[in-house]
């Protein structure tokens, strides 16, 4: 619930801000930072004893499950990225023509 209610302040704070250069600065931190959560989270794992010492039980399918994980997360911020540039470019070339 608390991710959610943070959610929607940011959901807020962009509409409310739209027409400055601060949602251009938000978009550049967005892959630096959810690489350091990444970064963070892989500390975490590896400092946890009990997940080090049950890791040959753990096997391929959670080192695939923690991969696609990832892959995953890295995957969607970079379309998302493209998809707001593309709209962002789109409406520039539009406002151009006017």
């Amino acid at each position: 619930m608390f991710a959610l209610a943070f959610m929607f302040l940011g959901i807020l704070i962009g509409f409310l801000l739209r027409n400055t250069s601060f949602p251009a600065l938000v978009a550049r931190c967005v892959m630096p930072v959810i690489l350091a959560l990444l970064f963070c989270m892989g500390v975490l794992i590896g400092a946890n004893d009990t997940i080090m010492n049950n890791l040959p039980s753990l096997g391929l399918s959670g080192l695939v499950l923690a991969a696609s994980t990832l892959a995953g997360s890295v995957v969607c911020v970079s379309l998302v990225c493209h998809v707001l540039n593309r709209r962002k470019n789109m409406a520039a070339t539009q406002q151009d023509r006017s």
